[in-house]
């Protein structure tokens, strides 16, 4: 029978000291920490404002769309994004098997893309003025120079001639690809957006910008961790020829529909344009459900867990759910679209992100930091029976995603505003769970903290009487 294991913490091999493990880590608790506070603070904070806004009569008017938007970029940048960022310079140097590339670009990244969605946060709201436009323009550099920092150290590790990262390369190699197109294609919407003086991007021209963060980026990291790490845990063979066919056609997907929004965006409306967006946006679907089968979190042959670390796996199994569940949806809606030759409806659309967005990537990043990262090992000594803020977690994003979503799917029959009340209690369920979360990586990374000076106060008491 196979020994239950702890996901392994440490690379390439056992470091000399746990001083020098700690010491040697990549900088990934200060972008945990900000994409938490991104998440808080702003973030869900506006999921349950901006509905709330409208069922109360806030008069909110023409601030409702530029708060709406600055809301996505904040979940989608700040919290996802700077969360990933961080776990890939962690996860790199134990999946290539190579110290992390450029580690001085790996700290730039993360002042250069929290800075960004700050100036973003603070320009859109704003109003116009020159002032603004600035602010914007110097968002979009921000992040495309970030972009371009993080895509570098990327590279640099895992294309080496010596990295063993396999089918999680190339996943986390077309993320880096995918981040840097999406800087570049916001940076380019600013522009336009501070031209023309207003203070929203077009809908229509953000549709390719989003689909190209959430599935080029953001579905490409779960993959590359997914095939990595649940294989390992579920007693699998590694799939790397299959996750690498499916790495590249999720890469042609993503930029098919990237290709045609933009296009449409442009003024073009043609009907074979429109199928093809469709199409694309339709293939979400068995890509989705063919990498739920690759990874195997269904259909494990043994569970190579340990006792203390078991319940953490129903949050995966959860966002993998909800892959099945945005995968049908995308299915449906891109059929029917292109079977119409319209424009997939702005309701299929935001029912698929927000699937994707709470449903997925919020559970699974919670899920996979709580069976990964060194501060809940170390929890998990201290409390080995502890089970109750995981399923607390669980049920919250659950019911966060499940409100959310049923809400923009039932959008053509339920008219009336009282289809915002439902969004509002999701943002307020979905708040919770991550300041649940957030509060158990504090106290986590504090006891971690003063669990190393401990033991290095204990080496340096017993290497003082052989020095002396």
């Amino acid at each position: 029978m196979a020994q239950p294991v702890q996901i392994p913490l440490s690379g390439t091999g056992e470091l000399s000291s746990a001083e020098a493990f700690w010491r040697h880590d990549p900088p990934y608790h200060l972008f945990i920490l900000s994409s938490l506070a991104f998440a808080v603070v702003v973030g869900f904070t506006l999921a349950i404002l901006a509905p709330l806004s409208i069922v109360l009569e806030w008069g909110w008017g023409r601030h409702f769309l530029p708060l709406t938007q600055a809301h996505g970029q904040a979940q989608t940048l700040g919290f996802v994004g700077l969360f990933i960022i961080g776990m890939v310079y962690r996860l790199m140097p134990r999946f290539s098997g190579r110290p992390l590339s450029l580690p001085a670009l790996a700290w730039a990244s993360w002042p250069m893309l929290s800075m960004a969605v700050v100036l973003r946060l603070i320009a859109q709201p704003a109003g116009e003025g020159l002032w603004q436009r600035t602010l914007l323009v110097s968002s979009g550099c921000l992040g495309m120079l970030a972009a371009s920092a993080f895509a570098l150290v990327v590279m640099g590790t895992l294309l080496h001639r010596n990295s063993r990262a396999g089918a999680t390369g190339y996943f986390f190699v077309l993320a880096a690809v995918f981040f840097v197109l999406q800087a570049g294609i916001n940076l380019a919407l600013v522009v336009l957006t501070a031209q023309r003086g207003d203070d929203v991007i077009r809908p229509i021209e953000a549709a390719g910008l989003l689909h190209v963060q959430l599935y080029g980026f953001i579905a490409m990291f779960i993959f590359g961790v997914a095939s990595r790490a649940i294989p390992t845990i579920s007693g699998l063979p590694r799939p790397e020829i299959q996750a690498k066919a499916m790495a590249l056609v999720l890469a042609a997907a993503v930029l098919t529909f990237a290709i045609a929004a933009l296009w449409i965006g442009s003024g073009t409306r043609s009907e074979a344009l429109l199928r093809i967006e469709a199409t694309a946006f339709a293939a979400l679907g068995p890509i989705f459900l063919a990498g739920v089968w690759v990874v195997g979190i269904f259909r494990p042959a043994a569970n190579r867990l340990a006792r203390t670390s078991q319940h953490h796996i129903w949050l995966i199994r959860s966002a993998f759910a909800w892959l099945l569940v945005a995968g049908g949806l995308s299915a449906y809606y891109g059929v029917r679209a292109s079977a119409g030759g319209e424009f997939i409806p702005a309701y299929a659309v935001d029912a698929v992100r927000h699937t994707v967005g709470i449903g997925v990537a919020s559970t699974m990043i919670v899920g996979m930091a709580m069976l990964i990262l060194p501060e809940f090992a170390i929890r998990r000594t201290r409390y080995p029976t502890e089970r109750w803020p995981t399923l607390t977690i669980l049920a919250l994003l659950s019911a966060a995603a499940a409100l959310r979503v049923g809400a923009a799917v039932a959008t053509p029959q339920w008219l009336s505003t009282d289809r915002y009340w439902p969004m509002a209690i999701g943002g307020m369920l979905a708040e919770g769970a991550l300041l649940l979360f957030a509060a158990l990586f504090v106290i986590s990374l504090l006891q971690k903290n003063a669990t190393v000076a401990s033991i290095s106060l204990r080496a340096a008491r017993a290497q003082g009487p052989r020095r002396a």
